[in-house]
This record gives C-alpha cells, structure tokens and sequence, in this order.
C-alpha cells in the first residue's frame, strides 16, 4: 500500500506540475503579448499564413491600402484581447494545478480538498453543457449564432485592424464565406460601404466575400450578390461541419479530457485518504507506546522496601 500511496503522490503532482509550467509558459506569452507585442513575430506570423498574406494582397492591390496596415506594428493592438484571455484563463488552470501539486507533495489535506472540489465543479459544469448541446442542440447553436453576431457590430471591413474585423475577414476568406448566415448579417455594423479606388463603389458585400479577391482596384464582385462572390454561404455551417462536424472525434475528444479529469480527482482523493488516516493512527501509535513504556515501568520498579518494627 506504501509503494501505491507513493506512486498516487507522485503521479499527481508530476502532472499538476507540468500543468503549471505550461501555464507560466503562456501567461508569460499573454503578458508580452498585452504589454509589449513582438512586432517582428507577428510579421512572421502574417507572412508565414496563407490566408493572411491573401488578405494584405487584397488590400494592396485593389488601392486600398499599403502593406504597413497589415504589418506587425499596426496590427499590434489586435493581439490585446488574445493575450489577455490568454493570460486570464491559464491563470485559473494554474491556480487550480497549485492546489493539487501542494497537496500530492505535501499531503496537505486543505489543498486537496480544495483541489477535488474546483476539478470536480469544472468537470460538472462541462457534462451539464454536453448534456445540454446534445438534448437541445439547436437551442444552443442558436445562442453560439447570436453571441457570434454581436462582434460583427464592430466589423471595419478589408481595412479594419482590431480583432473583428482580423477575426471575420480571416474566417471569410479561408472557408470562403460571407457572414454567418449570409451577407445581411453586415446589416448590424457600420463598415463602409461607399468605396473610391479608381471608381467609386457602393458595396452590398464585405470585399472579402468576393470569389477569388478582386486582384485589381475593380470592385465590382462586391456589388452584387448573385454571382462572383459567396454572398449566400454563410460561415456558421462551413466551421462548424469542418471543426465539430465530425462526432467521432468529439466523443473521442469528451472522453479523453473527462477521463483526465476523473482520475486526477480520483488520486486526489486517494491521497486526501491517506492524509486522513495517517493522521489518525499517529495519535493512536503514540497512546500505545505510552501504555506500553507505562507498563514497562511498572514492572521494573523496585517493590518497596518492608517496614521492620523495631
């Protein structure tokens, strides 16, 4: 019992340990990212991504804009909100993963009971959303729709450079879609519709939804919605079908990160157990090696000495 009671100790704290060190790893990443952004990886990250370059292509070569808008230091600004969601949700894993590590080496019976209970509500609260998505899935899509839409009240078009207009643009132009539903969802941002490049355009669609991207300052494919553009996809089904479309992989995915979490609050509450009851018998040892040297004692001590009468 020993060797397992070792082992559990170990194991636990081995991957609540890797834990944190990846979350110090990341919060480090956010940290640069909302404090000082590296200009020069976010250029690598725009040259070395297909979808990006397409779109600093796009806005060149249509007049619109020069290559700097799409450069490290004007999108810059747009990595604030990845770093600090970043930051923030690793810093919650890391506190969680302190709790268990304090507990599997120290056998600290408060971080353990606190460590079971945080693991257990997270593990809680993600089988009643699957129960959920899987019950009433429509419902659910529903409100992923609606939450989806609110970020497109700040959509700025080909040119915008905060994390909306980045987000949509990229999505639009790798699934090769437009909006979530169609092109009327634009309807809720205020992006500019009226366009001069060597004419001057009004435009019923994000330039973006053009199929291919105009490769020249003609506009036109973004001032119908019929043909030369995908005005009529919308992008909701295209990500969902490619990035949850498959059930096989999602079932496979709940079930490796719920058994994760399963015996990582199993061990805990093995060592919890352990804790408990070593605590229990030190009391109870030291009663019986009190006993045990009293009745020692006892016999080894001299008889007292006979009272003569003289």
């Amino acid at each position: 019992m020993g060797y397992l009671s070792c082992f559990t100790r170990l194991f636990l704290t081995l991957i609540n340990g890797a834990a944190i060190t990846l979350c110090v790893v990341f919060i480090g990443v956010g940290v640069v990212m909302i404090i000082l952004p590296d200009v020069g990886v976010i250029d690598h990250l725009i040259s070395g991504n297909t979808v990006m370059q397409q779109l600093k292509d796009t806005l060149t070569t249509t007049g619109l804009g020069t290559e700097d808008q799409y450069s490290g230091l004007a999108l810059s600004t747009a990595f604030y909100d990845i770093g600090l969601m970043l930051a923030v949700s690793c810093a919650v894993i890391m506190v969680v993963s302190l709790f268990g590590c304090c507990g599997g080496c120290c056998k600290a019976k408060c971080s353990l009971i606190t460590y079971i209970a945080l693991t257990s509500f997270f593990l809680i609260v993600e089988l009643i959303v699957v129960i959920i998505v899987y019950a009433d899935e429509k419902l659910v899509i529903e409100s992923i729709k609606e939450m989806f839409l609110l970020t497109l009240v700040d959509y700025k078009g080909l040119k915008g450079k905060n994390i909306q207009s980045l987000g949509w643009n990229f999505v639009m132009v790798k699934y090769k879609c437009c909006g979530l539903t169609d092109y009327e969802d634009f309807k809720r941002s205020n992006w500019t519709r009226t366009v001069t490049t060597a004419s001057t355009y009004t435009l019923k669609t994000p330039i973006v939804c053009c199929d291919p991207l105009p490769s020249s300052s003609d506009l036109t494919c973004a001032t119908q919605t019929p043909s030369g553009n995908t005005a009529m996809t919308g992008c909701f089904d295209a990500v969902w079908d490619t990035s949850f479309g498959s059930a096989n992989f999602i079932a496979f995915a709940y079930c490796v990160g719920f058994g994760i979490q399963f015996i990582l609050i199993t061990l805990a509450i093995i060592v919890f157990t352990e804790a408990k009851k070593k605590n229990r018998v030190v009391p109870e040892r030291e009663q019986q090696k009190q006993q045990r040297t009293a009745v020692v004692k006892s016999i080894v001590e001299p008889l007292p000495e006979k009272q003569t009468g003289w």
